[in-house]
Formats: C-alpha cells, sequence, structure tokens
C-alpha cells in the first residue's frame, strides 16, 4: 500500500480508499501518529466511543492471536496506565509503578 485516503462528509467518516481504488464503507477510525524526531503526533478519531473502544480491544485480541506477543503486553500495560489515571482524576491515589509508560505529545 502506498496511500490511503479517508473521506469525512457532515463531520462523519464516510469511507476509505486504498491507492486509489474503490472505496470501502466505513463509519469509524482512529488514526494514532508519531512524528520522527519529535515527541509530537496526531490524534484524530471519528466514530463513536463505543465503536472506537471495541475497534481497540480488536485490535489487543488481533495481536493475540496473531502472535505479535510484545504488541499485546505493551497494550496490556497502556490499559493498566489508563485504569490508574482515570483513578487519579476521580481522586484516588495514583500508584507509583517502576514500569508505567511514558506519554507523548
Amino acid at each position: 500500500m502506498k496511500e490511503a485516503t479517508i473521506h469525512i462528509v457532515d463531520g462523519k467518516a464516510d469511507d476509505i480508499h486504498f491507492d486509489g481504488q474503490k472505496g470501502l464503507d466505513i463509519d469509524a477510525f482512529l488514526l494514532v501518529t508519531h512524528r520522527r524526531n519529535v515527541e509530537e503526533g496526531h490524534f484524530l478519531a471519528f466514530g463513536s466511543s463505543d465503536r472506537v473502544g471495541k475497534m481497540l480491544y480488536n485490535f489487543y485480541l488481533n495481536c493475540l492471536r496473531n502472535d505479535y506477543q510484545e504488541l499485546g503486553e505493551t497494550l496490556e500495560k497502556v490499559a493498566r496506565d489508563i485504569l490508574d489515571a482515570a483513578q487519579a482524576a476521580r481522586g484516588q491515589p495514583w500508584p507509583h509503578l517502576a514500569d508505567r509508560v511514558e506519554p507523548v505529545n
């Protein structure tokens, strides 16, 4: 694949084209980028929170099915850190763990 194009119509994900081929209908997408040599990137999500959450969960399950063990383990650490951050935001103590995933912008 050389190029992917996502069309957004009226603020909603509409379709995606790969290498100029016919578009495939989509109702959600999640784009996360990390720029080279810079600690920032892009976070762009279209679709319901339920759909995006299911996409992330399915991504994790695919890591397990396809034996991408290292990526699956990293996602597990990220999930724990998300729960810790959520608890801290709700006034519960933040656990200080040595293997916490470091955030990037």
